[in-house]
């Protein structure tokens, strides 16, 4: 029997993994510290979220591709100038490696959203006091994302004439993703690379909220990612620079509007007593 007023212990615990939690602090208080919504909300405006950025990135494509061809040439230049135009080598050296472009391919499409995924349910299951000021950096790089999308458009290596191929086509056609997904891509939206940016975020993220040693593991994520978006002719490495440099300003960003509006969020780094 369970007495009068209580909870069962099944539901108990149900309810602490929906809700933000209350550790050591009044609820109010640690829920404003945590800056997140019940779990059924945070899914809601994370989808919502995706929504308008995958709208807003398609919206800023360019009518037509002169500029980002020519943006293209300016990186391939600066890369040649510092004698680090190394895509197409690159590319030719996993070619060479048996299924070594079946794997670049298969990295490329499905460590993006799987990831970015595992990452959020890591940081609500384990670190949920933290999870409102690292939400809010995720979508502030997004928003200056689409804006340098919107004023640098900028052609990948697939489409810019330097004789390299996608292979991730064939990875993406066995799920169909090509025929749904195409009217809603934005072929011209290179720089920054998000597929680096994510990772760089995400084993920031873990640098900043671990502990031990192993947290810094984590830089192994965005350094394999580097070679895969290059490996496929989908990004430039300079394209991968502007990704972990739109992560930065975010985080500066949204560590000055937390100070500035008084939101009293955790900081990712911040110590419990």
């Amino acid at each position: 029997m369970i007495p009068e007023g209580s909870v069962a212990p099944d539901r108990a615990r149900w309810r602490r993994l929906v809700a933000c939690p209350a550790v050591s602090a009044p609820p109010a208080t640690e829920r404003r510290r945590a800056g997140c919504l019940p779990l059924w909300g945070e899914i809601l405006l994370f989808l919502g979220l995706t929504v308008v950025y995958e709208w807003l990135r398609d919206m800023v494509a360019p009518a037509s591709p002169e500029a980002a061809l020519q943006h293209a040439q300016s990186v391939v230049s600066a890369e040649e100038k510092l004698s680090l135009f190394v895509e197409p080598e690159l590319q030719r050296w996993i070619q060479d490696i048996p299924g070594g472009e079946n794997l670049v391919s298969w990295l490329y499409t499905v460590a993006h959203t799987p990831g970015f995924i595992l990452f959020f349910v890591w940081l609500w299951w384990r670190h949920r006091d933290r999870y409102g000021f690292v939400r809010c950096w995720f979508w502030v790089a997004h928003g200056f994302a689409v804006v340098v999308f919107w004023l640098w458009p900028l052609a990948p290596p697939r489409l810019a004439g330097l004789g390299l191929a996608d292979p991730t086509q064939k990875t993406l056609e066995l799920g169909g993703a090509t025929t749904w997904f195409q009217p809603f891509r934005n072929e011209y939206a290179a720089m920054p690379s998000l597929h680096v940016g994510y990772t760089v975020f995400f084993a920031a993220a873990i640098t900043m909220i671990g502990l031990t040693w192993r947290r810094y593991l984590a830089w192994i994520w965005p350094t394999v990612i580097l070679v895969v978006v290059m490996a496929t002719a989908n990004h430039y490495w300079l394209d991968g620079v502007g990704g972990a440099f739109v992560m930065a300003v975010a985080l500066a960003t949204t560590y000055a509007a937390n100070r500035v509006g008084g939101w009293g969020w955790r900081l990712p780094w911040e110590r419990t007593a």
